[in-house]
């Protein structure tokens, strides 16, 4: 069926609605419905996106919930405020809050941060934002202040395609086995993740969510949850499929598929050492990203497993790993940003990614409708 078949109708004639073109797509891949580009037909200026909005907030909506992601292309966005001011006309109860967030952020407005400060060459693999986190956005948002000059791009993936490409194996273990989320994070780190909170209060949240946890002498606080990674819409009854699995071998597909962005000997590291040694590299640089005094104790950690049916805990196998990256990478759309771009996510279908980048990028974040997945629906399989 041609794409364009399935888009919606216009409400206004100020708007243009399409998808992607391939000139604006980085790699081409199976994926051509997200997002759903909306772009002005000739009067760029803020007051008509604002308008637009003011006037059908509710019509919006229900195309995000259609196709997972609205990307606002061509509107004279400037600043954090008129993005913020988007989110808000969209009717999207924002959080002023990043807690349980593992990467550095600034802070622009009391509800709009940077999207990320990690080192420009690395990948951040497939995610749901807050993803380990029970409470977590049903929307999640991003704006380019900044264009990249060269890749930074922000891919994101329809998790209920990516689900129903895998093979009938990894689905079954996925869809029976619950995954266990452990975190570490000690004192020096508490800022980072819970962005001041006392020990009383960072207790109280973790109460509050469901977690496991427990306090050492030193201040340092590990906590754990489980569930199984699959629930059904709220409102569109769809098949979500949490991206969570924490596993380098998954994102070293990325690495590979992108081995032209980097050195020769970069390629070799990422194509052609063995899994095992690759992933005790990986885990020793992550390490030593955050380690104070040497000691691996000292940084914040992250692990997933998968609880089997004698309560005991296993990881993704090599096969797997790859398979899932795989397919992540096949059911991606790549797309490079302009400036003054919003993408609008449906926080709870699609996960998101970002590639390497050059400095000269800067892309804000915000996020709200938080939402339990405990008041989740088990998701409805179909074969």
């Amino acid at each position: 069926m041609n794409a364009m078949q399935n888009l919606p109708n216009s409400i206004s004639s100020d708007m243009r609605l399409r998808f992607l073109q391939n000139n604006e797509k980085t790699f081409l891949m199976s994926e051509t419905e997200l997002p759903l580009v909306i772009e002005p037909v000739k009067e760029q200026s803020f007051a008509v996106l604002k308008a637009l909005l003011s006037e059908s907030y509710d019509w919006f909506n229900q195309q995000l919930d259609t196709y997972g992601a609205i990307l606002f292309r061509g509107f004279e966005i400037e600043d954090a405020k008129q993005f913020q001011k988007v989110l808000e006309l969209l009717n999207v109860q924002l959080e002023s809050f990043y807690h349980f967030g593992s990467a550095h952020r600034v802070r622009i407005t009391d509800k709009v941060f940077t999207s990320s400060e990690a080192p420009p060459d690395k990948i951040i693999a497939p995610h749901n934002e807050l993803n380990m986190v029970p409470v977590r956005p049903g929307v999640l948002a991003f704006f380019c202040q900044v264009q990249p000059d060269l890749y930074g791009e922000t891919p994101i993936i329809n998790t209920e395609k990516l689900f129903y490409s895998l093979s009938p194996s990894l689905q079954h273990k996925i869809s029976t086995f619950p995954q266990r989320f452990v975190r570490y994070v000690p004192n020096h780190l508490l800022e980072t993740v819970f962005e001041g909170l006392s020990q009383q209060e960072i207790s109280q949240l973790l109460q509050e969510q469901g977690f496991d946890f427990q306090w050492e002498k030193d201040g340092s606080v590990s906590f754990e949850c489980s569930y199984i990674p699959l629930f059904s819409h709220p409102r569109t009854n769809r098949l979500c499929f949490c991206l969570s699995i924490v596993d380098c071998l998954v994102s070293r597909e990325w690495y590979q598929k992108l081995g032209q962005r980097y050195s020769l000997g970069q390629k070799f590291y990422y194509n052609w050492l063995p899994a095992k040694l690759y992933k005790g590299f990986q885990q020793g640089s992550t390490t030593a990203a955050t380690v104070v005094d040497g000691s691996q104790k000292r940084t914040s950690t992250l692990n997933t497993y998968f609880v089997n049916g004698d309560n005991q805990y296993a990881t993704m196998t090599e096969a797997e790993a790859k398979e899932l990256g795989k397919a992540e990478w096949n059911n991606a759309a790549i797309f490079q940003w302009k400036q003054g771009d919003i993408l609008v996510i449906d926080n709870l279908q699609v996960a998101h990614s970002r590639l390497n980048t050059t400095l000269k990028r800067k892309i804000l974040t915000a996020f709200g409708n938080m939402c339990s997945i405990h008041d989740m629906k088990p998701a409805l399989l179909t074969s």
